[in-house]
């Protein structure tokens, strides 16, 4: 939530043609290195179902953006949508959001 709030306040200025330092506009980058590290400990520390479970789902969230790469690329090669860079990024987690799920009821 706190890289949301960081992210949307920078977006605000940027779009109200605030010019920012250089720090400031990088400062979403310290919530989002935050939950990495997070992410990382709470992996570490999961049981041997838990941890197949998230890497599954890893797994097939990393292939289906693959395949949502392509798809974007070639929607913008025929000029039909031109994706922004974070459009991936918000498509890889809730996809890997998705997969755990499915993952996780599949193991129930």
């Amino acid at each position: 939530m706190a890289a949301l709030i960081v992210e949307l306040g920078v977006e605000f200025a940027e779009k109200n043609a605030v010019r920012l330092p250089l720090y400031l506009a990088l400062l979403p980058i310290i919530p989002m290195l935050l939950f990495v590290i997070a992410l990382a400990r709470m992996v570490g520390c999961m049981d041997e179902m838990q941890r197949r479970i998230c890497e599954q789902s890893a797994f097939a969230a990393f292939l289906l953006t693959l395949v949502l790469t392509l798809t974007f690329e070639g929607l913008e090669r025929s000029g039909v949508y031109v994706a922004k860079w974070d459009d991936l990024g918000t498509s890889l987690l809730f996809l890997w959001g998705c997969a755990y799920v499915f993952f996780s009821w599949r193991y129930r």
